[in-house]
């Protein structure tokens, strides 16, 4: 399907602008609330003596939305808390996990918190670091499926770190692969080239294609066709 501009003004639509600004007040206050609602799962999980496999990837989750909005003393607390679960792991829970995906999964959400810790330090190099340790060596069949968190990613771009984010994008195809993350990849980079404001969601596969930036068929990429 050929690519056309829905916005008359293509990525320098105001209309396109507001939605925007629309979409991150809806990704920070869905953050908060998983904030609270992610403290809850692990303070359940320790309450109930789950296994400390399940308490930490309870803990490792609530983490990166932690690292967002508390403050960072608290939050470098908590990292080092889910290293202390994780030296209370029997030895076979410990084979489990590595077993399993080689806690891939939490050790990405750690490396996005000290990304978000650096940020909110204005240690810009140190984001690059983190984000880069955050996706290096990946070996998650849930990070395969989903892909790597983006929260970070879309507020780096947003202040205008266009290099860093382009970086971050292509170093995914490691392990995140397939037609759809083909698809955002692609639509990311396009929208980046065009200087476009970028949510970081699957929906900028659609309005890659409205905006007129992007060839990609939308509907048979994100496979609603």
């Amino acid at each position: 399907m050929k690519s056309h501009a829905d916005y008359l003004q293509g990525c320098d639509d105001p209309e396109y602008h507001q939605y925007i600004e629309q979409r991150f007040e809806y990704f920070e206050s869905r953050n908060r609330r998983l904030l609270n609602d992610t403290l809850r799962d692990y303070e359940l999980s320790l309450s109930v003596n789950s296994s400390v496999y399940l308490v930490i990837i309870n803990l490792s989750r609530h983490i990166k939305y932690s690292a967002q909005f508390e403050p960072i003393e608290t939050v470098k607390l908590k990292i080092g808390r889910a290293f202390e679960h994780a030296k209370e792991m029997s030895r076979e829970q410990q084979i489990a996990g590595d077993v399993y995906d080689g806690f891939s999964t939490e050790n990405h959400y750690i490396d996005i918190a000290r990304a978000w810790i650096a940020y909110r330090e204005g240690d810009i190099n140190g984001v690059s670091e983190e984000l880069h340790n955050a996706i290096n060596d990946v070996d998650s069949a849930l990070l395969g499926a989903f892909g790597p968190d983006f929260d970070l990613v879309r507020q780096f771009y947003r202040d205008g770190y266009i290099e860093q984010v382009v970086a971050y994008i292509k170093k995914t195809e490691s392990f995140w692969s397939g037609k759809r993350p083909d698809a955002l990849r692609s639509a990311w980079l396009d929208m980046i080239e065009a200087g476009c404001k970028i949510q970081f969601d699957s929906v900028d596969v659609i309005k890659a294609e409205q905006l007129g930036v992007s060839a990609i068929n939308a509907e048979e990429a994100l496979g609603v066709n």
